[in-house]
């Protein structure tokens, strides 16, 4: 199938159902992805109804969430809850592996192909920027073990990753969901932010890249999101990667007012994303569409298309490589298989903890 602008975009939808306008604007706007939230999550059997329609309407859409463990952990009130990165980093790689391994397993029962993790930012002892809990570490190798172990689990699930948050947020005071963050360190000290990305982009083939400014790194001081000094000359140059880039969620109010969405759309696509998630909010998910495909992107949108194409192929080996197909062929036996998740990573909990 051929791209479209609409490709290039993942939205959030409003609610646990697909509802009639939502199918409507989906349909006419056909995103290439839809992140699932916890507004989209009531029971087991409604959520594989609700990726069940999505799937009929939007065959070629990868099906997305954030479950990294802890306080990002989207599927926890149907399988239970996943360990914090902050209790893994104290543990060896083993643990994190074994975290990964479940995690997929509960997002392929409900036929989820990404998982938005892992984290991969330094803890460098901030506490404002709603990464508390989120770090599997302060130091690089260290993280690096971790956040290994915990996509070949992901992997072996059926299911990929992605690394977040290029070029590394660990250094920002402010949550950028709510503000501007600058992140004042220098091009040398944010040296050792990129250490795990250069070690695993190899592995995951996607990075999310964060809205915070890095002066050091961009003297126009815009977000990383929207910087082609940070993608193009980082990210694509100076670490040679050309998998799968997209944007933190577009709507996060770092990036200004919310009416700027389609806008910001737009330079991030121009800047290097192959992909920019609108997840609060599908209704300027046309405006964006027309925004991208503009003839003056066409060179950026076949790029793109070519990088999302080669994730799309990744996420389906993984999917029909792991021993996850069964359940795919057997929808009836879920029910207990959700419960095995859960037991699994109440097990899992029990052992971190002793």
């Amino acid at each position: 199938m051929s791209a479209g602008a609409g490709d290039f975009v993942f939205v959030g939808i409003p609610g646990p159902r697909l509802d009639g306008a939502t199918a409507a604007l989906l349909a006419a706007s056909p995103p290439g992805g839809v992140v699932l939230f916890r507004r989209n999550l009531e029971t087991p059997g409604q959520l594989l109804e609700l990726v069940a329609g999505l799937r009929e309407l939007l065959p070629e859409a990868v099906l997305a969430v954030d479950a990294e463990g802890g306080r990002v952990d989207r599927l926890s009130g149907l399988v239970g809850p996943a360990p914090p990165a902050s209790l893994l980093a104290l543990r060896p790689p083993g643990a994190a592996q074994r975290a990964g391994r479940w995690i997929a397993r509960a997002l392929r029962l409900f036929d989820v192909d990404l998982d938005f993790a892992p984290v991969v930012d330094l803890d460098r002892g901030e506490t404002g920027n709603a990464l508390d809990g989120r770090y599997l570490g302060a130091r690089d190798v260290a993280v690096t073990r971790r956040a290994r172990a915990f996509l070949r689990g992901l992997h072996a699930g059926g299911v990929g990753g992605c690394l977040k948050h290029f070029p590394g947020l660990g250094g920002a005071a402010e949550d950028t969901h709510h503000r501007t963050s600058v992140v004042r360190l220098s091009a040398a000290a944010l040296a050792r932010d990129r250490k795990p990305y250069a070690a695993l982009l190899p592995l995951a083939g996607a990075v999310m890249v964060a809205h915070a400014v890095y002066p050091a790194l961009d003297p126009e001081q815009r977000p990383a999101s929207l910087s082609p000094p940070v993608i193009e000359g980082l990210l694509r140059g100076e670490l040679g990667f050309d998998g799968l880039v997209v944007s933190d969620d577009l709507e996060m109010e770092a990036l200004g007012p919310a009416g700027d969405l389609a806008v910001h759309a737009e330079a991030a696509f121009t800047a290097g994303c192959d992909v920019v998630l609108a997840c609060a909010t599908s209704a300027e998910l046309p405006e964006i569409v027309a925004r991208l495909g503009r003839p003056r992107h066409a060179r950026r949108r076949r790029e793109a298309a070519q990088r999302l194409a080669a994730y799309r192929r990744r996420l389906q080996t993984l999917r029909w490589a792991s021993d996850s197909i069964s359940l795919l062929r057997d929808p009836g036996g879920r029910a207990a298989q959700v419960k095995a998740v859960r037991e699994g990573l109440a097990e899992l909990a029990r052992d971190l903890e002793a």
